[in-house]
């Protein structure tokens, strides 16, 4: 007898579960559109300007990595052996010696001493995992946050 009414109850509630009305797509997630739908950011492009005269992008939390102004295209794949950003940044004489309209040297956080000499951390090597070259577009999700 128990287990009749168990199965009656189990049938109802499959019977009851087959009619009830599904959720729309949109109310599924956060985002206001379908969870099927695959939004595609606005294409952008990095600034124009030289570096030497993009200028330096303000940080938006103390000790943030600073941005990279320009444009990366032709300085990556940065590998080990393969670095152009030391080109111009990998300058330990004028640590902490920023010069406007010059490249910003790197800090001494990015070297290690090997005698008399400082030479860059091989922990420092790929740039582009810390410093993000910027340009203007729009988030595909709102942020609230407020830097400094």
């Amino acid at each position: 007898m128990k287990i009749k009414i168990a199965l009656i109850a189990v049938l109802a509630l499959a019977a009851g579960w087959l009619q009830a009305d599904s959720l729309p797509d949109e109310s599924l997630g956060l985002s206001k559109t379908s969870v099927y739908e695959d939004p595609v950011p606005p294409e952008f492009a990095y600034s124009d300007l030289p570096p030497k005269k993009s200028g330096v992008l303000p940080r938006f939390w103390e000790e943030a990595p600073p941005q990279i102004p320009h444009k990366v295209d032709k300085l990556i794949p940065i590998t080990v052996k393969l670095n152009k950003c030391l080109e111009c940044h990998d300058t330990p004489d004028d640590i902490g010696d920023k010069v406007k309209g010059e490249p910003t040297p790197m800090p001494e956080s990015h070297y290690v001493k090997e005698g008399k000499d400082m030479t860059m951390s091989s922990r420092r090597h790929f740039c582009t995992l810390c410093h993000v070259p910027q340009a203007g577009v729009t988030n595909l999700v709102g942020n609230t946050f407020k830097g400094d």
